[in-house]
């Protein structure tokens, strides 16, 4: 179970909740590279949370959405509270969890994404990952 500190009053999910996870196979790290508004990036696949779903219920939702796998949820990685996102420039409150999943990723037609397994190296290296996956990733390598 993912906690998130929450403020007395206030209900729900946190401000644009997004929900990602980290699926380390053979010493890589399956990489969604996409665009955020006008901007290229690399990141985890997963995305935002419904009203009425947790982190999990979302992850396992947009992972298979994006991917085609159904996962396993691992710990909790990276819970770094609500950020100004480098992408888009609007708060957003990213949440890591490790993943384990069966199988290979298939893009369905009508995602915008493309879906690579990367060396971690290469993926921090390439200037294209936002600050909390980075930390996200040094923490599943170290723990992995």
């Amino acid at each position: 179970m993912a906690w998130v500190r929450v403020e007395p009053g206030v209900t729900g999910n946190p401000e644009n909740y997004r929900a990602y996870g980290v699926l380390l196979r053979q010493e890589k790290v399956l990489i969604a590279a996409e665009w955020v508004g006008e901007v290229f990036c690399w990141k985890f696949p997963g995305g935002g949370v419904l009203a009425d779903e947790s982190a999990e219920q979302a992850l396992r939702r947009e992972y298979q959405e994006e991917t085609g796998l159904k996962i396993e949820i691992g710990e909790l990685l990276h819970a770094p509270g609500t950020l100004l996102s480098p992408w888009s420039h609007v708060n957003y409150t990213p949440i890591y969890f490790r993943i384990s999943a069966a199988g290979e990723p298939l893009v369905p037609p009508h995602e915008p994404v493309e879906i690579s397994f990367k060396e971690p190296a290469e993926a921090v290296a390439s200037g294209l990952m936002a600050e909390p996956e980075q930390v996200a990733l040094r923490l599943a390598l170290a723990e992995g």
